[in-house]
């Protein structure tokens, strides 16, 4: 393998068979034309993806939904595992579902939807609501705004892609307190918490001294 920036990361993925397809489920979604240009080619029944070309999806996914984290907007997650749930249950603004026929339709406006278990119904769904979709392992890159394209059906690659979301999360919120300022109440209204700057010991006689001038 070409030496490339990534390549440890890379390394990591293709040893986890991160660049096979997931194969649908359901008969009736097929690969679309709109995959062809993020994928190396096909074996047999396997699709292969361009994991170089699906690292700039993923790093543009973790960075949208950083800043939305970061704004306090809502995401959504549509997905069958548990541990999804488990890991962002702490989240006020993530809402998270086991995806069934006319769920997602009836569910909550969000700013962001990550949608896994792609199937042909859910996609109609998601493209009607005209939402912002993250497509995890998507057959298709309509109307997919952000594509994460993995193979994370490999029990490695799906632990790491919960650890991913997480850490994300975490760095938003972290980023969120530090950008607030806690306002206090007086009788004038609400006002900001002015600094207060610490002097030495010798500062102080200092200025006491020329005080006393």
């Amino acid at each position: 393998m070409v030496r490339t920036e990534h390549s440890r990361l890379l390394s990591f993925l293709i040893g986890s068979s991160g660049y096979l397809v997931p194969r649908p489920f359901n008969e009736d979604v097929r690969i679309s034309k709109t995959m062809h240009p993020y994928l190396v080619g096909k074996r047999n029944i396997y699709y292969f993806y361009n994991l170089e070309k699906s690292l700039y999806g993923i790093r543009a996914t973790l960075e949208i939904f950083k800043n939305i984290v970061l704004s306090e907007g809502k995401i959504l997650f549509v997905s069958d595992s548990p541990l999804l749930k488990i890991c962002l249950s702490h989240e006020p603004n993530i809402s998270y579902i086991k995806w069934k026929r006319s769920y997602l339709a009836k569910s909550k406006d969000a700013d962001l939807v990550f949608l896994s278990d792609i199937e042909k119904e859910n996609l109609v769904e998601a493209h009607r609501k005209c939402l912002l979709l993250v497509g995890v392992g998507s057959p298709t890159m309509s109307k997919v705004s952000y594509p994460f394209n993995l193979n994370i059906e490999s029990p490695l690659l799906s632990s790491w892609f919960f650890s991913l979301i997480y850490m994300t999360c975490v760095k938003g919120n972290r980023m969120k307190t530090k950008t607030k300022v806690r306002p206090f109440s007086n009788l004038l209204g609400k006002a900001k918490v002015k600094e207060v700057k610490i002097f030495s010991k010798s500062t102080i006689n200092f200025i006491g001294e020329s005080i006393n001038k």
